[in-house]
C-alpha cells in the first residue's frame, strides 16, 4: 500500500498529482489524514474526504509514505506523535518514503534526513534544524532519490515526483503507458 498522509493545510497539486499517476498505475494509493478526521481540508479550502485514519493504518503493509507540502499540512504532520514513529519506523525498515516541496521539513523535524541527500524548496531548507544541509542538500535537481528516500523540490516538480515513485514501484510498460497517456504522446 501507498500511503499520502494528509494534514489540513496540505498543497493540493503535491498530493492529488501523486494520487492521481499513481492509481493510474494501478497501485493500491489512499489518502491518510493525520488529523484524526477523514474530511481534511487543503491549503485552499479543499475539502477532500480521506481513505483512512493513520491510526488505523499496519505499517508492514507499506510499499510507500508520501509527505507533500502545504505548510499547514507540514505542521499538522510534525505535530502528530503517530507520524513521527509511522515515518520512523519506516525509515528503520527502509520503507520508500517520499517528500516534496515543504514535506522534507518533516523528516527533518524528525531527524530522519541525516546520511541522506535530498531536494526541497528553498526557503524551507532556510527551517531545517536537525539536518546538516551543507552536506546533503541538493539544489539543483527537480527529484533526488538516495537509497529509499525521494524529494523533490516544489509544486510545479510534481508530474516528475509522481512519474519517479511510479518508476520505482511500477513495471516499465506501465510506466510509459500513464506518462504517454499523461502528456498526450500516441505511439
Amino acid at each position: 500500500m501507498i500511503s499520502i498522509l494528509i494534514g489540513t493545510g496540505f498543497e493540493e497539486v503535491e498530493a492529488i498529482t501523486v494520487y492521481d499517476i499513481l492509481k493510474r498505475g494501478k497501485l493500491d494509493v489512499e489518502l491518510v489524514s493525520v488529523t484524526g478526521a477523514l474530511v481534511v481540508s487543503s491549503a485552499r479550502n479543499l475539502e477532500i474526504q480521506c481513505d483512512s485514519l493513520l491510526d488505523d493504518n499496519d505499517l508492514t503493509k507499506q510499499q510507500l509514505i508520501v509527505v507533500p507540502g502545504g505548510m499547514g499540512g507540514v505542521k499538522r504532520i510534525i505535530s502528530s506523535p503517530s507520524a513521527k514513529d509511522f515515518l520512523t519506523k519506516a525509515m528503520d525498515r527502509a520503507i520508500y518514503i517520499a517528500a516534496i516541496c515543504a514535506g522534507p521539513l518533516v523528516l527533518d523535524k524528525f531527524k530522519l534526513l541525516d546520511g541522506y541527500k535530498f531536494t526541497c524548496y528553498p526557503s524551507v531548507q532556510q527551517e531545517m534544524e536537525n539536518t546538516d544541509t551543507e552536506k546533503y542538500y541538493i539544489s539543483d535537481k527537480n527529484v533526488v532519490v538516495d537509497k529509499n528516500l525521494v524529494t523533490s523540490i516544489s509544486p510545479g516538480t510534481a508530474p516528475e515526483f509522481a512519474f519517479k515513485l511510479l518508476e520505482i514501484l511500477a513495471r516499465e510498460e506501465v510506466l510509459k503507458q500513464i506518462y504517454d497517456n499523461w502528456w498526450g504522446n500516441e505511439n
